[in-house]
Parts: C-alpha cells; structure tokens; sequence
C-alpha cells in the first residue's frame, strides 16, 4: 500500500509536522490503521477511506488512538489529494469522526475553517488554578497568564478551555523566557487537561510563539505544530479580544519550526498553512486483521 509523507505548516522540506497519509485505505480494519500508525511512528497518521472530486473521508490516528479531528492531517491531507488529483476543486469538504470541516486552496496555502465554544476562565472556577498549571509546567505561579496589551488590545488574558474539534486548554504565559522553560509534568498535566495545554505568549501585535503538550500521548509530549490547538487559539482570542488574525510560529524547541496563521472570529475560525512534499514509500506488508 503506498503512502505520501508531507511536512504540514512547513516554509521549506524538513521542518513543519511530518504527516503519514494513505491515500487507498478504504479496505484497512481500525487494528490494521492503528497498527500502522504505530508503525509510523509520527504524531498522527491520515487514512483516507472515500473520495470524489469535492470531498473525502478520513479517519486519523496518533500512535495510540483515534482522533476525531486534527489540525495538521486535515491540512496535510487535503493538500496529499489535491497532489494525486484524487480531489479537484480548490474548495473541498473533508468528514472526520468530527463532523465536516471545509478546506480551501488560496494560493500555495490551504485553510480550513471549523465552528466552536470558549469556556470561563479557569481561575473562576479554581482560584488555586495558575498555581496548579505553574506546577504542571515547571513553572513559577507569576509566570502564567499574560497582559492582552502584547496582542494590541486591553484586558489579561488567562487559561480557559477552547473546542472546535478536539479540546485544548489555552494557557497564555508572561513571556518567551517562560514559553522557552516549559517542562511539563505528564501527570501532573493531565489532572488539568486531559488531552492538551497550548502554551503560547504574544510577541508582538498579530505574532505568537506557542508550545502544545500532551499528557496523555503515549510518548509523545510535544508536537510541533498544531492546527486544531491553533484553531482553538484564534477561537479564544476573539472570544476575549475580538476578532484577530495571528502568525503562530511553533516547534522551533523541537527542531521543526512550523508557521500556522489564524483567523478568528466570534465563533468561528480558520488556520491555514503550506505544504512540503518530503517522501513516497510503500507499505510492503500489511498487519494481521
């Protein structure tokens, strides 16, 4: 069975998120995709199982699991299609466990665009709350939470939950020195967020460098560039400062810078990014059913 590898939210090959895509997975088990995933090794994996020239279905996993929707795979994947010219049109509907999320071609960028929900601050709920995420990050408690005044707006910003797809925990931090000293404890993490934290800082007006953490992964703590956390970025911040377009710079700590931009509104949002073909390989055996 062949496949394509793509680095997703890349500015040139070898950096961005690597993404596994397999193009003609329709006949494959779900023991079968997720052994594969395993096999891979990346972050996630795309099975493409239906296409015709405006849409596919998909199904992604990580290592571990079945997602019900990403970020990067949904770009990577459309972008893999588009390439293959198993999908056509420069506006395609992807369907994902998740419900349907349009992507569209602009140029050498591909965006896709997802409806969502922001939740209160968690320090309404838990005045402990700043302490608790500073411990799981190997933080000082002073060093979450960020004045808006970087993103060109009033108001402090501090961690809440943000959904468009899967459920991230936005945790804005003081600065990049913070964003930079990140050692998150999985455990620790993941009596907070059960899937994710995206830890970001505002550089400047409409410029952010973020980090997202899994706790619950199964080995991988930290993932380069994530659409889906970016989305619920862009999700957040409208919510708290109005509508806003960003350039999230991701996984530099990592060695594989990633450029996410983000477009936000008052529910909804748009992350877009490039594409670099990397490698074609094929699968020569295929996992016991």
């Amino acid at each position: 069975m062949d496949f394509l590898q793509v680095d997703v939210f890349a500015d040139k090959p070898f950096t961005g998120n690597p993404l596994a895509v397999f193009p003609d997975a329709a006949e494959l088990t779900t023991t079968q995709m997720q052994a594969i995933a395993k096999e891979m090794n990346l972050s996630e994996t795309a099975f493409v199982t239906e296409w015709d020239a405006e849409s596919y279905n998909v199904r992604i996993f990580t290592p571990v699991e079945e997602l019900p929707f990403a970020g990067h795979p949904t770009i990577g994947t459309t972008w893999a299609l588009l390439h293959l010219s198993r999908v056509k049109e420069l506006r395609v509907m992807q369907h994902s466990k998740a419900g349907s999320t349009w992507v569209t071609a602009e140029g050498n960028e591909l965006w896709f665009g997802r409806n969502g929900v922001v939740g209160s601050d968690l320090l309404d709920r838990d005045p402990h709350a700043n302490g608790r995420l500073a411990a799981a990050l190997g933080l000082d408690e002073d060093e979450v939470g960020q004045e808006a005044g970087e993103l060109g707006r009033h108001g402090r910003l501090e961690a809440a939950f943000s959904d468009c797809g899967l459920e991230w925990l936005m945790v804005p931090l003081r600065d990049e020195k913070a964003l930079s000293r990140c050692q998150p404890d999985p455990g620790l993490l993941k009596e907070i967020t059960p899937f994710g934290a995206y830890c970001f800082t505002a550089m400047k007006p409409g410029s952010v460098r973020a980090r997202a953490f899994f706790p619950g992964s199964g080995g991988f703590i930290e993932d380069p560039g994530t659409g889906s956390a970016a989305a619920d970025l862009g999700l957040y911040l409208a919510d708290r400062i109005g509508p806003i377009e960003l350039e999230i710079l991701q996984g530099v700590e990592l060695g594989r810078p990633c450029r996410l931009f983000v477009k936000g509104a008052e529910d909804e949002v748009r992350v877009g990014g490039r594409c670099e073909l990397v490698f074609k390989g094929r699968l020569e055996r295929l996992p016991e059913v």
